[in-house]
């Protein structure tokens, strides 16, 4: 699958844009995907937060209306669609797009998954699961498999017990990247073992992002792998502005994520526990509007990059240098026509 670089601070580096079920209708997305296009963006990727708009419905729009731009989930659960569902929509999401799709899989956050019923249980074993009968799927295997949660019996892709007599459906590809969203050491490590990328959530420090990548080596040595095979892709937090102006949608979840964190966390962070402390009840007893004027741009700065495109550009490389290979920048300001114009400027020196 090819990928499209851009020479950034010098560096050849590829550049995702990242997008969530809201504020921007599946209508705006797909003109947005146009323009990432133009501007010789690497990829495109839809989280699907519950409960907003679904990633599949967004990226089936998209698949139709671009061409060369790469298409990702980022991330869908098996948690809330069966593995064998997924392997199905991934398949038909690539022969939309020609070949052009990555699946990023993941747990997905437990406060919605408790909404709607759902319950953890060894995600680790869960997700190993999930991706083994995706991947053979994929690969057109007919796949028995019994694991601790996961049970499939004869199933074979593009094969219908009740439509014998039509022309079977063949995946484009038997080798779709699976990307593993993962936060904590276990799973970075199932990621750096088994998974084509790793990806990791939005708002994450570059102090995070050494971290996680050291677990990342870490579980791909276990495999026998290099660090190298394993692309780690993150979301970053982003906007063309400087503090003042920045989305306040940004802002709150900048508020959200620290208030969140452990001292432990904190401290790696650079962030005074105190200052926290204060975010946190600030934002419990008088809400989110309140919190934000406590939120300094120095805290701000520590999970996100912002300002002008030299600013930006330099906050990017940090990315860059502390192991990202592919930085995909978020943003949820409205003028995203802007938001795309500043990525291209970012390899324009």
């Amino acid at each position: 699958m090819r990928r499209c670089y851009q020479t950034v601070g010098g560096l050849s580096v590829r550049l995702g844009i990242g997008f969530t079920g809201s504020p921007f209708s599946v209508g705006e997305i797909v003109e947005y995907a146009k323009m990432s296009e133009r501007a010789g963006i690497d990829s495109l990727w839809v989280a699907e937060d519950y409960f907003l708009r679904d990633a599949v419905s967004i990226l089936s729009s998209v698949a139709l209306s671009t061409e060369k731009i790469k298409l990702a989930t980022g991330i869908i659960s098996p948690y809330v669609r069966n593995p064998v569902l997924i392997a199905l929509t991934v398949a038909t999401l690539d022969e939309a797009s020609k070949g052009r799709i990555i699946l990023g899989l993941g747990t997905g956050a437990f406060s919605p998954m408790e909404k709607m019923g759902i319950t953890f249980k060894k995600p680790l074993t869960f997700m190993r699961e999930s991706v083994e009968v995706i991947r053979r799927l994929l690969e057109g295997e007919e796949v028995n498999f019994q694991g601790e949660f996961l049970t499939v019996k004869g199933v074979k892709l593009g094969r219908s017990p009740y439509f014998t007599l039509l022309r079977p459906f063949r995946p484009v590809r038997r080798r779709i990247p699976i990307y593993l969203a993962a936060k904590g050491p276990k799973m970075l490590q199932l990621a750096g073992e088994i998974g084509d990328g790793v990806l990791l959530t939005a708002g994450c420090s570059r102090e995070y992002v050494k971290y996680a990548v050291e677990n990342v080596r870490a579980g791909a040595e276990k495999a026998g792998r290099s660090l190298e095979e394993v692309d780690v892709a993150s979301y970053i937090l982003y906007s063309p502005y400087r503090f003042e102006d920045v989305n306040l949608a940004l802002k709150a979840l900048i508020i959200h994520i620290i208030s969140r964190a452990s001292p432990s966390d904190l401290k790696r962070d650079g962030i005074n526990e105190d200052e926290s402390r204060r975010l946190r009840e600030t934002l419990e007893k008088e809400g989110v509007k309140e919190a934000l004027r406590l939120l300094t741009e120095e805290m701000a700065e520590k999970y996100s990059v912002f300002g002008d495109v030299e600013r930006c550009r330099e906050k990017v490389l940090e990315y860059v240098e502390s192991g990202v290979t592919l930085p995909i920048l978020m943003s949820f300001d409205r003028d995203m026509p802007r938001v795309i114009r500043t990525l291209r400027e970012l390899s324009e020196e």
